[in-house]
């Protein structure tokens, strides 16, 4: 980094200024108000097949407060709603093949979607949105102090967080999915992890894994920042230090055995998780004879094999910035669901910490570059909140 961008403060305390609280507060209610139009309205106009209430009869306000939580619940939503309201299927039955189940599902969303429902009566799926958007709020300041805390400047802090709140998959922190819940304790991890609290690292983690199969993972960069900090030498002498490091990265699977617990009992198959996604068509194969299919296909799978190629240039980035372990979170929660299909790599791409810091990086000493990117990047996000709420598939 460059020292224009950098501060010689190895641990500066955790303080956002009044500025930059409002900066976040008007980041995140203007992106909110715009995307969530753009869907309504998007819906309203394109979506035939879609029977929405007549604004002019019902009013406009009461019309939005209706179909805005149906119009976003599209795709694996219908599943989350499926598991906070009724819970995991005894056996397979979903989806039109018959043999679909919604056991590929970890089960910390959909279990906070109805318990916040049920307390607050409004039901899980309007839940869903409240835990969305509260859990995008917290990513704000995590992604402005995890940038703070790598030494960037003030400025660039100040835009990465506007390009978090106008990223270009900025759908799924939008939508009644796990990606906004997933990435505020992925950067509470990595800002815990920078800052050496272990027992907080174990607790993000632990949260991670339990809400995505591929939380799990995070025991590598964590080892990787532990041993950038301590060397292997500290760890294998099994001091303090090196014993929280090891009790953290044992803590961390925690939530991922006892979910494998529950499907042995449930379903009879510990890896039901992992089995049930043969439902959705992915099956495991050489995740390069993937990508390269993309391009020979055409259409939308050759858009996916195309933001593979920029994720894996963005992922070189980082190992190249020698932030190895943002680099191999991202190269993990890639590269292993393009061992099964490029379906959905975009939203693993964009809904990651890494990333969203390689972005910022890149522009750490272009400064005209900045607007450019912010102004292309809510472009695309606008028109994948059209594509979204009109169901194309592209977009998953």
């Amino acid at each position: 980094m460059s020292r224009s961008d950098t501060v010689s403060i190895r641990h500066m305390p955790l303080h956002i200024g009044r500025r930059d609280w409002l900066l976040m507060l008007l980041a995140f209610v203007l992106s909110r108000m715009l995307f969530y139009a753009i869907g309504y309205f998007g819906a309203m106009h394109y979506n035939v097949e879609t029977d929405l209430v007549d604004p002019i009869q019902l009013g406009l306000l009461d019309s939005v407060e209706v179909e805005i939580p149906d119009i976003f619940c599209q795709f694996d939503c219908t599943w989350f709603v499926g598991i906070g309201d009724v819970g995991y299927d005894p056996y397979p039955f979903g989806m039109t093949t018959g043999h679909g189940a919604n056991w590929a599902f970890f089960p910390l969303f959909p279990m906070l979607g109805h318990a916040l429902g049920a307390l607050l009566g409004i039901g899980t799926l309007k839940a869903f949105y409240l835990i969305t958007n509260l859990s995008f709020m917290a990513a704000m300041p995590l992604f402005f102090l995890c940038l703070r805390q790598l030494g960037l400047s003030l400025e660039l802090s100040r835009f990465g967080v506007l390009l978090l709140a106008f990223s270009p998959y900025s759908v799924y922190f939008i939508a009644p999915y796990t990606e906004a819940p997933f990435l505020a304790m992925m950067l509470a991890l990595f800002l815990f992890g920078y800052r050496h609290e272990w027992f907080w690292v174990a607790i993000a983690g632990i949260l991670m894994t339990a809400t995505r199969n591929l939380g799990v993972m995070v025991v590598f960069p964590v080892l990787v920042l532990a041993v950038q900090e301590y060397g292997w030498r500290e760890l294998l002498r099994f001091g303090d230090r090196g014993l929280r490091v090891l009790l953290t990265l044992w803590c961390i699977p925690l939530a991922l055995f006892s979910f494998m617990l529950y499907m042995h009992f449930h379903v009879g198959d510990a890896f039901a998780f992992k089995h049930i996604q043969l439902a959705w068509g992915r099956i495991l194969d050489n995740p390069f004879e993937y990508w390269w299919d993309g391009f020979e296909i055409g259409g939308r799978k050759y858009y996916l094999s195309v933001v593979i190629v920029l994720g894996w240039l963005l992922n070189g980035y980082l190992f190249w910035q020698k932030r190895y372990g943002e680099a191999l979170f991202m190269l993990i929660c890639t590269f292993v669901p393009l061992m099964t299909s490029t379906n959905a790599i975009p939203r693993y791409l964009f809904a990651l910490y890494p990333t969203m810091l390689a972005l910022v990086l890149l522009v750490r000493n272009k400064p005209l570059l900045r607007p450019l990117m912010l102004a292309c990047s809510a472009m695309l996000a606008g028109y994948f909140v059209v594509a979204w709420v009109n169901a194309k598939f592209f977009i998953t």
